[in-house]
C-alpha cells in the first residue's frame, strides 16, 4: 500500500509541472508580435542647376621683393626711409658719402690726362719713325722702339680709362634708388653709420605691391582632373569655360576686384601632395599685404547639371561610396555610386543613380539591405552661394601690366650701364680721341 501511495504521488507532481509548461494543461504557445517598420527619410534623386566652384584657403604673396644692399663701402649721409612708405621706381632710397669716390674719379681723370699726354708724344714719335725709316735716317731697332712706345703708352690709356670708369661706377653706387615701385620695410641703418662689405644685413626690404600673388595649392589628383576636363573639351571642340575667381579677407570681407590666373608652379610638392597655383589680385592701395591668410574662391560663369542627393545620404568603405536605395516595395537595397563634386551639403552623382530614385538620408544606422520601411520624404535642399554682387575686374591687364614694367626696368637697366660707361655726356671714349 505505501509503495502504492508513492507511485500516486510521483504522478500527481508530474501532472503539477506539466502544466506549469506553456505545453502544459491545454494552453498553446503564444506568437512573437511583428516589430513595426523602421521608419526613414527619403529624398528623391533629380537634376539641379549650379555654377560648380571651389574654396581654398591661401596666402597673399609679393610678385617682387628686393633686399637693398649697398654696392660700396661708405658712409650713410642720409635716407628717405621711411616703413611702408612707397616709393616709384628709379627714387632715391638712400645717399651714401660720395666724397673719398668723388676724390677717386677725379685722380682718375687726372691719371687719364697723364696717359693720354704720353700716348700723344709715342704717337708722334712712332709717326715720325714711320716717315724717316724708308730713308733709311734710323735704324730698325729704334723703330721698333718707338713702336713699342707707343703701344704701352696706348695700354697705360686703357688701363686709366678702365680706372676711371670703376671709379665713376663706384660714385654712381652711392645714390641707392628703388628699382621698381612698391614699399619700404624698417630701416637697418641710421644717417652716420658706416656700411661695410661684405654685410648680410641690408639697408631695408623693398616689397612689390601691386600687383600682387594670392598663392594656393592644389590637391594633385584635383590639378590632374582638371588638365584631363580641359582635354576631353579641346577633343569635344568645345570653348574652356571661364572662371570668376575671388577672395575673402580675414573677416568675411569679399575683396572687391576680381583675380587673373597666373601660372601653376613648376614642380609639385611631393610631401603636401599639391601643386601651387598663382593668381595676380590688383592691389592699388596697398590693402593685400604678403603673408596675409585668404580664402581663394572660384566659380564657373556657366551652370551645369547634374543629379545631386544630400551629403549625409552617402557613406563609404572598401569598395568605395555607397548609398540606400528603396525599391517599389520599400525594401531596402545598397547601391554602389561614383561622386563628384561637393556642392554646399549636397553632392553630384556622376555613376550608379538615376533621376527619380528614392534615397535614403535619415536612418541609415539602424536599417540593413532587405529591410522593409516606413517611408517619410524630404527635399533636397538647394544650396545657394551667388558671387558676391561688388566684384569688379580690374582696369587692365595685370599679365600685362608685369611685363611692361619689367621691360621698363630692363630698358632702365640699359641706360644707367650707358651713363656708368661714357666718360661724359657724350660717346664712348677711344684711345684715338682727345680729351677725357
Amino acid at each position: 500500500m505505501y509503495q502504492s501511495l508513492r507511485n500516486h504521488l510521483k504522478w500527481r507532481n508530474l501532472v503539477f509541472v506539466a502544466c506549469l509548461l506553456p505545453i502544459g494543461c491545454g494552453e498553446k504557445e503564444a506568437a512573437k508580435p511583428t516589430p513595426p517598420p523602421k521608419k526613414v527619410e527619403v529624398v528623391e534623386a533629380r537634376f539641379m542647376s549650379f555654377r560648380p566652384g571651389f574654396e581654398v584657403p591661401a596666402v597673399i604673396e609679393a610678385v617682387e621683393t628686393a633686399q637693398i644692399f649697398p654696392l660700396v663701402a661708405s658712409r650713410i649721409l642720409y635716407q628717405n626711409i621711411e616703413p611702408g612708405k612707397y616709393f616709384k621706381q628709379g627714387e632715391e632710397l638712400v645717399r651714401l658719402d660720395p666724397y673719398p669716390f668723388e676724390t677717386a674719379v677725379s685722380t682718375a681723370e687726372a691719371s687719364i690726362a697723364e696717359a693720354m699726354s704720353n700716348y700723344e708724344e709715342a704717337r708722334a714719335n712712332f709717326n715720325r719713325a714711320q716717315n724717316l725709316r724708308p730713308q733709311g735716317y734710323i735704324s730698325a731697332k729704334d723703330f721698333d722702339t718707338a713702336k713699342s712706345d707707343m703701344q704701352a703708352a696706348e695700354a697705360k690709356l686703357n688701363t686709366a680709362q678702365t680706372s676711371l670708369n670703376q671709379a665713376r661706377q663706384d660714385l654712381s653706387h652711392t645714390s641707392i634708388v628703388a628699382p621698381f615701385s612698391g614699399r619700404v620695410g624698417h630701416p637697418n641703418y641710421a644717417v652716420g653709420d658706416f656700411f661695410i662689405l661684405p654685410n648680410s644685413v641690408p639697408i631695408t626690404q623693398l616689397v612689390k605691391v601691386d600687383p600682387v600673388y594670392v598663392l594656393a595649392h592644389i590637391g594633385q589628383k584635383a590639378y590632374n582632373e582638371f588638365y584631363a576636363a580641359l582635354e576631353r573639351l579641346k577633343q569635344q571642340g568645345r570653348a574652356v569655360p571661364n572662371m570668376e575667381l575671388y577672395i575673402v579677407l580675414p573677416g568675411d570681407t569679399v575683396y572687391p576686384f576680381k583675380g587673373e590666373f597666373f601660372s601653376w608652379d613648376a614642380t609639385a610638392a611631393a610631401t603636401r601632395g599639391t601643386v601651387a597655383a598663382r593668381i595676380l589680385f590688383h592691389n592699388p592701395e596697398g590693402r593685400l599685404l604678403p603673408q596675409e591668410n585668404v580664402t581663394l574662391h572660384g566659380k564657373l560663369l556657366e551652370e551645369v547639371k547634374r543629379i545631386v542627393i544630400p551629403q549625409k545620404a552617402v557613406s563609404q568603405d572598401q569598395q568605395g561610396h555607397y548609398i540606400y536605395l528603396l525599391d517599389k516595395d520599400n525594401k531596402v537595397k545598397r547601391a554602389n555610386i561614383e561622386v563628384g563634386m561637393r556642392i554646399g551639403p549636397n553632392w553630384a552623382v556622376r555613376e550608379g543613380l538615376k533621376v527619380g530614385d528614392r534615397v535614403l538620408v535619415e536612418g541609415l544606422q539602424k536599417v540593413s539591405p532587405g529591410d522593409a520601411v516606413e517611408v517619410t520624404p524630404v527635399e533636397i535642399k538647394q544650396f545657394l552661394d551667388p558671387v558676391p554682387p561688388n566684384l569688379r575686374p580690374p582696369p587692365h591687364s595685370l599679365r600685362e601690366q608685369l611685363r611692361k614694367e619689367r621691360e621698363a626696368f630692363q630698358e632702365y637697366q640699359r641706360s644707367t650701364m650707358e651713363v656708368r660707361q661714357r666718360n661724359q655726356p657724350g660717346d664712348v671714349y677711344t684711345p684715338y680721341e682727345t680729351g677725357k
